[in-house]
C-alpha cells in the first residue's frame, strides 16, 4: 500500500534486510513517498498473496500452540492438586491427636483479650477451615466460655439489635454446656437503649446468670439501672463484678445500690459511677480479694462517697485496692473514725478528685503493714494541681519497711516535705514522681543525687542516696533545670549497685517564655550516651499537658 505524503512510517515496517526475497526495486520504495512501477506492482500483489498466506499459516499455528499450552496448563494444575492432596494424606495436622488439637485451638482463642463474635477471628475462624475442625470446635465447651460484645451507639431499631445480640449470646454459651462463663457487654457513649429493649438483654444475662464467672457492664446510669436483675438470682460461679458508667457528661442519674443475694465466690468488685454512696450496698466485704471504686463522670462533676473506711473495715482479705477520693456524702463525725488495717495489701491506689479534711482522717486511719506499690494521681480540673499535698507522706513512712513502688502524679509536695520521705524510703526501686505545673523546678533533682565524699573519687557510697536501691525513675521538671544537675544524677546512679536501669525524663512546655527543651534533649543524649552503652534505657520526652 502506497504511503501518503506526510504520513508516518510504521514502526515494525519490513525491510530488505529482514526478508532477503524482496526485490531492491521494491525495498528501495520502503519509507519513500515513490511510486511502484506496473511491473513492481505485479510483483507486489504476489508478495502480499504470499505473505497472507504464511500469516494465515502461522496464526495457525500459533492457535496450535496456545490449545497445546492449556492442555499442559491443564494437566499441571491437575498433578498440582494431585500432589497437594497427597501432601495433605502425609500432613503431621492430620495425625495429631485429637487432644493436642483441643489444646492448638484453646491457645488460639485465650490469646485474645476476650473473644467476639467475629468470624475473622477465633473461635469461629477455625471452624471455617474445615469439617473435622468445625466438628471439634462445637464439641469443646471451654472454647465458648468468654463473648465480649459491643452494642452500637446509636441504632434505629434497639429491639431488632438486642434480639440479635441476645440470640448471639444464646447460641454461643449454649456451646459452653455447663460451664461457667465470662460476659463482657460494652455500650460507648451514644444514643439512649429504650427500656423495652434492655429488657431483652436483662432476661439472658438474668437467664445465664448462675453460670456467670465474670461480668462486665459498660453502660449508661440508666441503661445499668435495668439491667440488675441478675443480682437477685443466685450467683454461685461469679468471681468478678464490674459495673461501669459509660458516660462522660454529669448526669443526676444513678443506679440503685447493688444488694447480691447469693454470690459465695465473688473476690473481685468494680463500681465506677457519678456517686458512691455504699451504706446501702450489700456485698459479701469479706470474700473481696480486690476493690476498684472509682468514678466515671465528668471532670466538672464533683464526685462523692461515703465513708470508704467503714466498707473497708470489712474487707481483711483484699490484696488490691483502686479508689477515687472526693468528698463524702454526709457529714463526717470525725470522732468515730476507727483505725483500719489490711494487713494483705500489697498493691494501692488513690485518685483525689477533689481536696478535703477526709483525705487526711482517710489516710490517718488506714494501715497497711504489707504495702509494695503506691499510686496517687490528681485527676481534678484544677490548673496545675492542689498545693501541700502531704496528707499521704506519713502514711507512706508507715510502709517503709516493705514499699517497692511509689507513683506521684500531678501531685505537689514541697521539697522540705517530700524529700524527708524519700529519704525513708530504703526499700523503693521503681519511682515517678511527676509534679503539677505549680512545683515544676523542685530540687528532688538534686536530692535524688550522689553525694561525693571527693570530686576526684568515680565511686559513690550506696548510703549516700535517697532511695538507694532505686532502678527505675520518671521525672517530669522544667526545661530551665540545667543539663548538668540531670546529667549527675544519671551519672551518679549508673555507678553504684543497684544501678539505675531505667530513666524516663518529661520536658514540661506548659510555660512561659522560650522553651529550650529540644536542646537540652539533644544535650542530655550526647552526655548520657556512655550510661546508655553501659545499658541504662534512656526516655527523653517533652509534655504538653500536665496529665
Amino acid at each position: 500500500m502506497p504511503f501518503l505524503v506526510g504520513s508516518r512510517v510504521p514502526f515494525r515496517a519490513i525491510s530488505a534486510d529482514i526478508d532477503p526475497n524482496i526485490p531492491s526495486s521494491i525495498s528501495r520504495l520502503f519509507h519513500t513517498n515513490s511510486i511502484p512501477s506496473p511491473m513492481d506492482v505485479h510483483r507486489i500483489h504476489e508478495l502480499l498473496t504470499e505473505r497472507n498466506k504464511e500469516l494465515s499459516d502461522v496464526a495457525e499455528e500459533i492457535e496450535r500452540a496456545r490449545a497445546e499450552l492449556q492442555r499442559l496448563e491443564i494437566t499441571r494444575d491437575q498433578a498440582e492438586g494431585i500432589v497437594g492432596e497427597l501432601e495433605a494424606l502425609l500432613s503431621p495436622v492430620r495425625r495429631m491427636p485429637m487432644d493436642i488439637m483441643a489444646n492448638v485451638f484453646e491457645h488460639c482463642v485465650w490469646d485474645q483479650a476476650m473473644p467476639k463474635a467475629d468470624a475473622r477471628l477465633a473461635p469461629l475462624l477455625l471452624g471455617q477451615v474445615c469439617r473435622s475442625w468445625r466438628c471439634l470446635l462445637f464439641s469443646l465447651p471451654c472454647l465458648w466460655t468468654m463473648l465480649h460484645l459491643d452494642f452500637p451507639s446509636g441504632a434505629k431499631d434497639w429491639d431488632a439489635v438486642m434480639q440479635s445480640k441476645t440470640m448471639t449470646m444464646h447460641v454461643w454459651f449454649s456451646r459452653a454446656k455447663a460451664t461457667p462463663i465470662s460476659l463482657f457487654l460494652n455500650h460507648p457513649k451514644g444514643s439512649h437503649i429504650p427500656w423495652h429493649a434492655l429488657m431483652y438483654l436483662d432476661r439472658e444475662i438474668l437467664a445465664l446468670s448462675c453460670r456467670l464467672k465474670d461480668l462486665t457492664l459498660h453502660f449508661s446510669p440508666r441503661s445499668l439501672s435495668c439491667l440488675l436483675t441478675f443480682t437477685q438470682s443466685s450467683l454461685p460461679y461469679l468471681q468478678h463484678l464490674e459495673l461501669q458508667n459509660s458516660n462522660s457528661l454529669p448526669s443526676n442519674e444513678i443506679p440503685p445500690a447493688i444488694a447480691l443475694h447469693s454470690a459465695p465466690s465473688l473476690r473481685s468488685l468494680t463500681i465506677s459511677w457519678c456517686s458512691l454512696d455504699l451504706q446501702h450496698f450489700r456485698i459479701p466485704w469479706s470474700q473481696l480479694q480486690e476493690l476498684n471504686l472509682q468514678y466515671e463522670a465528668s471532670s466538672f462533676w464533683n464526685p462523692v462517697q461515703s465513708d470508704y473506711l467503714q466498707v473497708l473495715s470489712q474487707c481483711p482479705n483484699l490484696t488490691l485496692l483502686f479508689l477515687g477520693i472526693g468528698a463524702p456524702i454526709n457529714d463526717l463525725d470525725l470522732m468515730s473514725i476507727l483505725p483500719v488495717t489490711l494487713s494483705k495489701v500489697h498493691t494501692f491506689k488513690l485518685s483525689v478528685y477533689l481536696q478535703n479534711p477526709y483525705l487526711q482522717h482517710f489516710f490517718d486511719a488506714i494501715h497497711m503493714p504489707g504495702l509494695q506499690s503506691f499510686e496517687i494521681k490528681n485527676v481534678s480540673l484544677a490548673l496545675g494541681s492542689f498545693t501541700g499535698q502531704t496528707e499521704c507522706l506519713p502514711f507512706l513512712e508507715k510502709c517503709a519497711d516493705t514499699l517497692r513502688s511509689v507513683c506521684f502524679s500531678r501531685i505537689d509536695i514541697p521539697d522540705a516535705a517530700i524529700i524527708p520521705c524519700l529519704a525513708q524510703l530504703h526499700h523503693v526501686t521503681t519511682m515517678l514522681y511527676l509534679p503539677g505545673i505549680l512545683r515544676l523546678n523542685h530540687g528532688l533533682m538534686t536530692a535524688l543525687t550522689g553525694n561525693r565524699s571527693s570530686t576526684d573519687s568515680d565511686d559513690v557510697s550506696h548510703s549516700q542516696f535517697i532511695c538507694p536501691r532505686l532502678q527505675r525513675l520518671h521525672l517530669r521538671c522544667s526545661s530551665v533545670v540545667p543539663v548538668d544537675d540531670i546529667a549527675r544524677l544519671v551519672e551518679s546512679r549508673c555507678r553504684t549497685e543497684p544501678k539505675l536501669e531505667h530513666f524516663l525524663l518529661q520536658f514540661a512546655t506548659y510555660e512561659y517564655g522560650l522553651d529550650t527543651s529540644d536542646e537540652k534533649i539533644k544535650e542530655l543524649q550526647a552526655r548520657l550516651q556512655g550510661c546508655v552503652e553501659g545499658g541504662l534505657h534512656l526516655a527523653l520526652t517533652k509534655s504538653s499537658y500536665l496529665g
